[in-house]
């Protein structure tokens, strides 16, 4: 597929009736909005350009060759728009103050919005989306396209919508008087309904768009998701004009963000030849978390597809096939939480069953948790006795169990390889139900290819030892026992 830019959405892309005067015209109020701000600087080398013709929205483009470690453009935090930067912090400091980074950005998006040309962003507010394709906003017949992948458990809607509710709609109607434009919406008996729609669409513009801003205070609370909290840092965000129109590509990066004290300044990272695209990169993130993050997926991150392989049903199957007690099996389990190795979730990725591969290509702690919950009664008390985690080995037990597991995974995808390279073929097949079909075929693919390789490294039953010790009682196990959270491969 094309490359899309991050703010491939906007305003006048999505807006019917939008004409190319239109789209160049607000082009140049940001260009002319963005170099009046004072400390931004801008490479003469560079200009945002229309690349619609390429399906790409606007992007930067390279007017003449720039080398490496050349500045492109530089970006104060004052700048930025951000919690610190917007003037609500001044308006309502301590209840601006307790809520989470993602919250406190939605929020002051949602305040900036309601003054219009008032706002010291409106400008950029103009070359920002309307629309988008990502997965919340996606209808329940087109997510059941991507039935299987667990991507979608991840969208987070609901949980989102709680959080929308009871923090921010309550300090939106206890101080409506300085969210002007949207000062009707609050009062309306309907409220809640509308100032969703507002909220998912700030939540979306942060998910797509925002940054980490780093040198400032840190929150303690955050998840991927941007709506709800977990156990990971999760630093002060902010939206950051004309960064977030760089498009992304692994495979041709050439530039990144770099922060300083009192300013973000994006340089090139390898020579940039004249007429080339500026490209940013996401890192290694899987066309899943591509779609359901930006709303759309390429060809350039295939490479990093997984398939989730969930640990609670790891160990039902590895008590059903050996007959490890349910007791044990939590013995065997608090233990490996114990070395930090538990997830509630692993992944399993495009490079799983390569022999030329440290680990054949396995996370090692998958590899570890699994030996250490098929491992039998002798080889599990040498294990507690070396107090250290067992070296990561696929034997032929686990081969077994991880590929009954990738067996009962497949099933969870309501069509083959085979049907899905069919309806690829179809050109009258496009836009997000293309797009679920290639993500849900990645997934089986990982699946068809580490199947293969653990199917070469099974044996019978006869042949393993025998675990017969740990065998009886009924399944009560339950992964949040053991608590952990989700494992991703770098």
């Amino acid at each position: 597929m094309s490359q899309r830019t991050l703010g491939e959405w906007n305003h006048a892309f999505t807006s019917p009736g939008d004409d190319d005067g239109a789209f160049q015209q607000e082009t140049v109020q940001f260009m002319n909005w963005f170099q009046a701000q004072p400390g931004t600087s801008i490479s003469p080398k560079i200009e945002l350009a229309d690349l619609r013709s390429r399906g790409a929205g606007r992007g930067v483009i390279a007017v003449e060759d720039i080398e490496e470690n050349e500045m492109l453009f530089r970006i104060p935090h004052s700048t930025v728009l951000s919690a610190s930067s917007s003037d609500l912090k001044e308006q309502i400091p301590n209840e601006l103050a307790v809520l989470d980074p993602w919250l406190s950005l939605v929020l002051v998006m949602i305040y900036e919005s309601s003054k219009g040309r008032a706002s010291r962003w409106w400008q950029y507010w103009e070359v920002l989306p309307h629309e988008f394709d990502t997965l919340v906003y996606w209808s329940p017949t087109q997510l059941a396209e991507l039935q299987g992948s667990a991507v979608v458990s991840k969208i987070g809607k609901e949980d989102a919508d709680k959080a929308f509710i009871a923090s921010l709609l309550l300090l939106a109607t206890k101080h409506a008087e300085l969210f002007g434009a949207y000062a009707t919406t609050l009062a309306d008996p309907d409220a809640e309904r509308g100032f969703l729609t507002l909220a998912h669409r700030m939540a979306s513009l942060i998910m797509a768009y925002a940054f980490d801003i780093e040198g400032e205070e840190k929150a303690e609370e955050a998840d991927e998701n941007g709506f709800l909290s977990d156990d990971e840092e999760n630093p002060p965000k902010g939206m950051v004009p004309l960064a977030d129109m760089l498009n992304a590509n692994g495979d041709r990066n050439n530039a990144r963000l770099y922060h300083g004290e009192s300013d973000l300044t994006i340089m090139a990272i390898k020579r940039i030849r004249k007429g080339e695209e500026i490209f940013n990169d996401y890192g290694a993130l899987p066309r899943s978390d591509l779609l359901r993050r930006y709303g759309y997926i390429t060809d350039e991150y295939k490479k990093w597809d997984v398939v989730e392989i969930s640990t609670e049903k790891l160990v039902k199957i590895v008590m059903q096939d050996t007959g490890v007690a349910a007791h044990n099996a939590e013995r065997r389990a608090a233990l490996a939480q114990n070395w930090d190795l538990w997830e509630e979730t692993f992944d399993l990725t495009r490079q799983a069953g390569n022999e030329n591969l440290p680990n054949d290509g396995f996370d090692p702690a998958l590899v570890q948790v699994m030996y250490i919950l098929t491992a039998n009664d002798v080889e599990f008390k040498n294990m507690k006795s070396a107090r250290q985690p067992p070296t990561p080995m696929i034997t032929p037990v686990i081969a077994r169990v991880l590929n009954k597991a990738l067996f009962d995974r497949q099933g969870e995808y309501s069509t083959t390889i085979a049907q899905d390279n069919i309806l690829l073929r179809n050109p009258e097949i496009q836009g997000r139900h293309r797009m679920a079909i290639e993500v849900r075929l990645g997934e089986k693919e990982i699946i068809a290819t580490v199947s293969q390789y653990l199917s070469q490294k099974t044996t019978p039953l006869s042949s393993e030892p025998d675990v017969s010790e740990n065998s009886g009682g009924k399944s009560t196990f339950q992964s949040n026992n053991v608590g952990g959270k989700r494992r991703r491969m770098q």
